[in-house]
């Protein structure tokens, strides 16, 4: 049986909906770049099958869950398929509206026509699991605000992301009034300095031009839809406030944005700090040696896997070798059973990186006289290729099924991967394992 975290998301998608059940289903209209095949997505402890767009009239961009799998009631269903857009949305820091609802013993989603961004594969990681309905709610206006196209309501919902996280009038008050010297888009401290320019108390301005002029008519002032200039301001402002209710679910909840993830880049080794003590992760940041006779209880077997997209290529059963410390960390190899295969990777916890050069990284001699040798050779080319080509690497425990390390996209630098070359040796492998199977 296929790992899960081996599994193809494409082709596991394409399975699934195919499957008879007690199916839920939301057309949606995506502002991100949504993907031109079917697609697996986990979430929750939940498989959503992400659905394309068509030229069909009777197909279109949808999220299905299958309700019988997890025991769950219709409305539960869709529930979750909306606690699924609100994070997808929160991920991605793009709008996802849902327009319309179905069901069946199959995923039909219905057919509304919208133009949209299409992707190959929908690149999705680090989807929050908000654990609190004041998370939840959170997230959820946050879709709502950056997903309307009315400047207006759009507003009145990015503010109700604050609200829903402070609701005391004067610590909101008080947080905006601080928040606006933290704000970071560029087009948010744009109009924050543009708004000061004209001497204008810009916490003030939020909420008595905007939020209250926006939610009440029966007082002075408020906004007209009719009017060009308060359309035209609402716009202006919304960069604005959009990172303000960014900062405050970052600041008051444990979902933290997409770009402080990438920045803080914790997720590469959070798996071997569960099994490291804190002594010990201490030492190797300081680059302090580690006393003779420190145990450390590791997992026994590993699976290597390189992925880029829906491709996935992975070696099982791998066992580990502590090759060393270094400055700032270890060298933590990676060696198949029969010793042919050895991966080198760096746990540099000085600088939160896993490090991996899948050109010097990976230590094979090939043998082109000796079958297993030789699907050696293909699958650490393949594996090769993938991570050259923008891949990442990532290491799991193979028992429990649980990522230990994922490092960075390879970018190479001044130079471009020779698809060619690989494609050759690819056909030229393959050839001699078919031509000893045939002699056999």
């Amino acid at each position: 049986m296929t790992r899960k975290f081996l599994q193809n998301p494409l082709t596991e998608a394409a399975r699934q909906s195919e499957e008879h059940g007690n199916w839920m289903v939301a057309t949606v209209d995506p502002r991100m770049s949504w993907p031109n095949q079917r697609q697996l997505v986990t979430f929750n402890g939940k498989e959503f099958v992400l659905f394309p767009d068509s030229s069909d009239a009777d197909q279109t961009a949808a999220i299905a869950l299958r309700s019988d799998r997890y025991g769950l009631s219709s409305e539960e269903a869709r529930q979750e398929i909306m606690r699924f857009c609100s994070a997808l949305s929160w991920t991605e820091g793009s709008g996802v509206s849902i327009i319309a609802w179905s069901g069946g013993n199959l995923p039909r989603p219905i057919g509304v026509r919208r133009g949209r961004i299409i992707t190959d594969f929908l690149e999705v990681r680090d989807m929050p699991t908000p654990n609190t309905a004041q998370e939840r709610a959170a997230i959820a206006f946050y879709r709502e605000g950056i997903s309307l196209d009315n400047p207006f309501y759009g507003f009145l919902s990015l503010f109700k992301v604050i609200g829903a996280l402070l609701p005391k009038g004067k610590q909101r008050e008080a947080w905006i009034t601080d928040a606006l010297e933290r704000v970071d888009d560029y087009r948010a401290k744009e109009r924050r300095e543009e708004l000061r320019s004209h001497s204008i108390d810009v916490s003030k301005y939020l909420w008595d031009e905007c939020r209250n002029a926006v939610a009440h008519a029966e007082r002075d002032p408020y906004v007209n839809p009719d009017e060009v200039d308060d359309h035209f301001r609402l716009s202006k402002d919304i960069p604005l406030l959009r990172n303000l209710a960014e900062l405050a679910i970052e600041e008051n909840t444990g979902l933290k944005r997409s770009h402080t993830l990438w920045r803080e880049h914790l997720y590469e080794l959070a798996g071997f700090k569960e099994f490291l003590s804190e002594e010990v992760i201490e030492k190797l940041k300081n680059s302090v040696p580690i006393p003779d006779g420190t145990t450390v209880q590791i997992p026994d077997s590993y699976t290597v896997v390189a992925r880029r997209g829906a491709e996935v290529y992975a070696f099982e059963n791998m066992k580990p070798e502590i090759a060393g410390q270094i400055e700032g960390g270890m060298v933590f190899d990676l060696v198949s059973d029969d010793s042919a295969v050895r991966f080198r990777t760096v746990l540099s916890f000085a600088d939160e990186r896993l490090v991996f050069d899948p050109v010097q990284g990976i230590g094979f001699t090939p043998d082109r006289g000796d079958q297993t040798l030789i699907r050696h050779e293909l699958n650490v080319l393949r594996f090769q290729r993938c991570i050259l080509s923008n891949g990442h690497l990532e290491v799991w425990d193979q028992e429990s099924e649980v990522m230990l390390g994922r490092s960075e996209a390879c970018i190479p630098v001044n130079c471009f991967v020779n698809m060619e070359y690989y494609d050759t040796e690819f056909a030229t492998l393959e050839k001699l394992l078919n031509d000893d199977s045939e002699g056999l």
